[in-house]
């Protein structure tokens, strides 16, 4: 029983450099994944506001539009 215990410490002082490793090089990549979700997130958004903001701008342009034909069309008015 000693003897496993021994083999067994050894064993993990040997290829702890390695474990330790491997696990903040898990937690690097899960961390860069986590930030790279966040950017695709914030770019999203903004990309749905972009768009809304460019339908508001289409809506008073074509509503300036109309107006003008409006005016074009009944000087009298």
């Amino acid at each position: 029983m000693d003897f496993l215990l021994a083999f067994a410490v050894t064993g993990l002082a040997a290829s702890g450099g390695w474990i330790a490793w491997a696990a903040v090089r898990g937690w690097s990549r899960a961390r860069d994944r986590r930030h790279e979700l966040r950017l695709a997130q914030a770019r999203a958004s903004a990309d749905i506001r972009r768009a809304e903001l460019e339908a508001q701008v289409r809506e008073a342009e074509l509503a300036n539009e109309t107006y003008e034909d409006f005016v074009r069309r009944h000087p009298e008015r």
